[in-house]
C-alpha cells in the first residue's frame, strides 16, 4: 500500500494560479530604476486607452490593488476591440518606468482580448455613487469601490487574528430562527417548499435579526464564542444608515459581570480594523488612498483615521442628555434632547465629531429603550448596563451589554414586553443549567467600514445592498 506523504501546514502561496498584478509588481520591484526587464504575463481589464502618433497606452487593472499597469504599445496593435472596460491578456517585459508616476510599465508584445464590451458605461471620468448604484454589475470596478472591497477583506482577517489572538471560538450560528432578538418585530417571515409558513411546523420561522441568543447557548459551553454573519431587519426605513440586508461581527462572553471588559474588546475590535491605517506604508491604507483622487478626499481619509487612534472616551446616558442640553441651548438640535426619547442620529453624531472628536462610550440607558435581555445597571435600578459605541460622522455603530443571567427577572422582562414566551424557552432554560453572568456586543460591519473609507451612504460599502422597495439582482 502506497503511503501517502502530508506535506507542512505552513500556509503557501499557489503557484499555478495566475498571478495578480500586485505579485508580479511586488516579485519584480528590483527592477525599478534599472535597465533590466521581467517577461510577464498582465491579465485584467482595461481603464483606458490612449492613441498616439508613435505610441498608445492601455491603463489595465485586475481590481487587486488601486494601482493597475500601464501597458506600452505600438499604434498598431491598438484594435478596434481593444475599448474601455475590455478584458484583456498582454504579454511582454516588465520594465522601469520613464514616466514619473508609473514605478513600473509593461512593454507589450501581444495583446488578447479575452472579453469584448458593447456600450461600456463606466469611463475615465468621475462617477457619482448615485448613478454607479444603477449599475450593480459594474459598480465595483471603480477604484474607490474596489478600495472599499478590499478594505472590507482586510477587516475580516483583522478581526479574525484579533479574536483568535484573545482566545475566542469562531462560531456558526443560525440564519434561521424561531424568535425575534430584538423583540421588535422588524422580521422577515420564512416560508416556502409547497408548505408556505408551515415549513418548519406551527411555530413560525424568521430571518435572524441578530445570533446573540443561539450566541449565549455557544459561550455557555465553550466561554468565548464570536461570528461574522448576514442579518436582516424589516425596517422601512429609506436612509443612507439602514439595510435590510447587512453583516455583523457579534461576540459573547461568559464569566463577566460588568461592562468595562465588553468595552474594552469591542474598542481593541475596532482598533484591530482602524489602527493599521495609521502605520506609514501599511498596504490597506496605501490602497484606499492611492484611490483617492484629490489631496481633499485623502486629508479626510487621515482625519477619520487619526480620531480613532485615541483612547475612547466613555460616558453614562445620562452625562450625555446634560451635555447635549446645553448645546441645545447654545445652538439648537433639530430634535430637543430628551431623556425619555432617546439619542437621536444627530445627538450621536455631534457627540462623537464635535464634542469628544473621536469614537465614544454611551452607557446606562434607560431600561425602557432597550430590550429585554439587558440586566440592570449594580448602580441605578432605573437603567440598564449596556453601551453604544458611537462613531464620529456615523453615529452607532456597537451595541452591547452585560445579559440578565438569572431566570426569575428573564422571564418577568419577557412577560413585562409582552413576548411569546413559548419561542424563548430554550433560551430561557439555559438559566437554569449552570447559569454564569455574561455579556456581549453586536457591530454592524458595513457602519464600521463607512467610517473608515469615507463613504456617506451605506449602500456604498456593500456588494449587492438591500433596503425596503429594492432588491434589484
Amino acid at each position: 500500500m502506497t503511503q501517502r506523504v502530508f506535506e507542512s501546514s505552513t500556509v503557501r502561496s499557489i503557484t499555478t494560479l495566475p498571478q495578480t498584478i500586485n505579485q508580479i509588481k511586488t516579485e519584480n520591484k528590483h527592477i525599478l530604476g534599472t535597465q533590466d526587464a521581467s517577461p510577464v504575463t498582465i491579465n485584467g481589464w482595461i481603464k483606458s486607452v490612449q492613441k498616439l502618433k508613435n505610441v498608445a497606452f492601455l491603463n489595465i487593472s485586475d481590481g487587486n490593488c488601486a494601482q493597475g499597469v500601464m501597458a506600452v504599445l505600438q499604434p498598431d496593435q491598438v484594435t478596434s476591440d481593444l475599448t474601455t472596460g475590455a478584458c484583456v491578456s498582454v504579454k511582454g517585459n516588465l520594465v522601469s518606468s520613464q514616466g514619473k508616476k508609473q514605478g513600473l510599465e509593461l512593454q507589450a508584445e501581444s495583446v488578447k482580448v479575452t472579453g469584448t464590451v458593447d456600450e461600456y458605461p463606466i469611463q475615465k471620468k468621475f462617477h457619482k455613487q448615485e448613478f454607479l448604484r444603477t449599475l450593480p454589475a459594474l459598480r465595483w470596478r471603480t477604484s474607490v469601490n474596489s478600495s472599499t472591497l478590499r478594505y472590507r477583506s482586510f477587516c475580516m482577517a483583522q478581526m479574525t487574528n484579533f479574536f483568535a489572538e484573545n482566545d475566542f471560538v469562531q462560531t456558526n450560528p443560525p440564519l434561521l430562527t424561531s424568535s425575534d432578538c430584538e423583540g421588535a418585530g422588524e422580521v422577515f417571515k420564512v416560508a416556502g417548499g409547497g408548505k408556505g409558513d408551515k415549513f418548519f411546523g406551527d411555530k413560525p420561522a424568521y430571518l435572524t435579526v441578530s445570533t446573540q441568543l443561539h450566541l449565549e447557548v455557544l459561550a455557555a459551553a465553550v466561554g468565548r464564542v464570536w461570528t461574522f454573519t448576514p442579518a436582516f431587519r424589516a425596517e422601512n426605513s429609506d436612509t443612507n444608515r439602514h439595510l435590510s440586508e447587512f453583516w455583523m461581527a457579534e461576540a459573547e462572553i461568559s464569566f463577566i459581570d460588568d461592562l468595562e471588559p465588553l468595552m474594552d474588546l469591542a474598542e481593541g475590535m475596532v482598533k484591530s480594523c482602524l489602527a493599521p491605517l495609521m502605520e506609514e506604508g501599511n498596504k490597506a491604507r496605501n490602497d484606499l488612498l492611492d484611490a483617492r483622487r484629490s489631496a481633499e478626499q485623502k486629508e479626510e481619509l487621515l482625519d477619520r483615521w487619526d480620531m480613532a487612534n485615541c483612547d475612547f472616551p466613555r460616558l453614562t446616558y445620562k452625562q450625555a442628555i446634560k451635555i447635549l442640553n446645553l448645546q441645545h441651548l447654545k445652538e439648537p438640535f433639530a430634535h430637543r434632547p430628551d431623556y425619555e426619547v432617546g439619542l437621536r442620529s444627530e445627538h450621536e453624531k455631534w457627540l462623537a465629531t464635535e464634542y469628544f472628536i473621536s469614537p465614544v462610550f454611551v452607557t446606562d440607558y434607560p431600561k425602557e429603550q432597550k430590550p429585554f435581555y439587558m440586566k440592570q445597571s449594580p448602580h441605578d435600578s432605573q437603567t440598564v448596563a449596556c453601551f453604544d459605541l458611537l462613531m464620529p460622522h456615523i453615529g452607532e455603530v456597537i451595541g452591547g451589554s452585560v445579559r440578565e443571567d438569572n431566570y426569575d427577572t428573564l422571564l418577568k422582562n419577557i412577560e413585562t414586553t409582552g413576548m411569546d414566551k413559548s419561542a424563548l424557552e430554550w433560551y430561557l432554560e439555559l438559566r437554569k443549567q449552570g447559569s454564569t453572568p455574561h455579556g456581549g456586543f453586536g457591530m454592524g460591519f458595513e457602519r464600521l467600514i463607512s467610517y473608515a473609507t469615507g463613504i456617506e451612504n451605506i449602500r456604498d460599502v456593500t456588494a449587492f445592498p438591500r433596503w425596503v422597495d429594492n432588491c434589484s439582482c
